[in-house]
């Protein structure tokens, strides 16, 4: 599945997604770790939404490291519940 990092009404293309299997997300996805490689620099704290082909995750971010020699950077974190992204957005 192709997935692409929505910050702000822009959408970016992530690589290297690792959380777990799919269908462990399918259960109950909030609180379950997640990392990718992201063309742009994201804050601690910072939410974010993950979009897949058929569906889409919030994120907290824990934390972002850029590489050396490239501009894209590691970013790992949670998977939040949908209701603290809209409490956090007002």
């Amino acid at each position: 599945m192709n997935y692409k990092l929505s910050i702000e009404n822009e959408t970016y293309p992530v690589e290297d997604i690792h959380f777990l299997r799919e269908s462990t997300l399918t259960q109950e996805p909030v609180g379950k770790p997640f990392s990718f490689v992201s063309p742009v620099r994201l804050t601690i704290g910072q939410r974010c939404v993950l979009r897949g082909d058929s569906c889409g995750y919030q994120l907290l971010v824990n934390a972002c490291l850029g590489f050396t020699y490239t501009p894209r950077y590691f970013v790992s974190g949670i998977i939040a519940a949908k209701e603290a992204i809209v409490a956090s957005a007002s």
